[in-house]
Parts: C-alpha cells; sequence; structure tokens
C-alpha cells in the first residue's frame, strides 16, 4: 500500500510540476521581460528622397534590465556630408510584447565616444529618423535574433 501511494504521489508532483514549469515560462514573458545581448556586423544602404547613405560595421543590442536597451553604432558611414567614424551608443526606453514579437524603443540618450566624427544631425537624419520606432524580434536559432523592420528583415544578431 505504501509503494502505491508513493508511487502516486511522485505521478502527482510530475503532472503538477508539468503544468507549473511552462506557467513560469508564460509569466516571464506576459511581465514584457526581454533578455538581449547580440551583436551583427551589418552593411546597409539607407535611401532617402534626395540622397543615399551607407553605413558599415556593427550592431549591438543590449538590455539594461526591464525598461532600458542600449543600441550600440560602431563603423563608418558614408553620407552626402561626407566620411564619418561611427561609434556611438543610444540608449533606449523599451517595451516588449512577446505575441508578436515587436519591440518598441524610444529614444532617451546618446553617448558618443571620442573617435566618434559624425555630426548629430547627419546621424539623426541618415540612421534615425525619429525618437521612436519599431523592431520585430524572431528566434532565428538558439544563439541568434532576426531583427526586422516594418516590410523587410534587417540583419541576424548574434548572442553573445
Amino acid at each position: 500500500m505504501k509503494k502505491i501511494l508513493f508511487f502516486c504521489f511522485a505521478a502527482l508532483c510530475l503532472i503538477a510540476g508539468g503544468i507549473i514549469i511552462p506557467g513560469k515560462k508564460n509569466t516571464y514573458f506576459a511581465n514584457n521581460k526581454l533578455v538581449l545581448s547580440c551583436s551583427a556586423k551589418v552593411d546597409i544602404e539607407i535611401r532617402q528622397p534626395d540622397a543615399l547613405a551607407h553605413m558599415e560595421g556593427r550592431l549591438s543590442l543590449t538590455t539594461l534590465g526591464s525598461k532600458r536597451l542600449a543600441l550600440l553604432y560602431t563603423g563608418r558611414l558614408v553620407a552626402p556630408e561626407g566620411r564619418f567614424i561611427l561609434s556611438r551608443t543610444l540608449l533606449m526606453d523599451y517595451r516588449y510584447h512577446p505575441e508578436n514579437h515587436v519591440l518598441e524603443l524610444s529614444w532617451g540618450q546618446s553617448i558618443v565616444s571620442e573617435t566618434d566624427t559624425v555630426p548629430d544631425e547627419v546621424f539623426y537624419r541618415n540612421l534615425m529618423k525619429s525618437r521612436s520606432f519599431i523592431l520585430y524580434l524572431t528566434r532565428f536559432n538558439q544563439h541568434a535574433w532576426l531583427v526586422s523592420g516594418l516590410t523587410t528583415p534587417l540583419y541576424v544578431c548574434n548572442d553573445e
């Protein structure tokens, strides 16, 4: 009788664990938390109605808690105004919507390195069209995210 009770208790624990543990994973995303630390090598052409710019280098996305994200740009920017070295971090407020993989970003502040030669107006006109934008994040594989804009994939961001 003790063996039967022990077996039933063990089976009940396994069933309860199977229900509770997935529930915890869902609450992790229900709180809009996202843990992200990835970088990508990029070669982006930025088309404007009156000009064409080109950014070559690296982009990194790193969450800093549950509401802040750092977006690091390093590399070169070639714009109609000239050639520039790019090395700056944008601190952004974010909100993640796991149900549709949407990452809402709002610009908070910029940290510009001493090596960065891009004038602010050139950077913002070519790479940051507005103070807020949306990215789509889809897990590409175990170690990478597909980062997309509103209409097309932009780059694959590999976990660091």
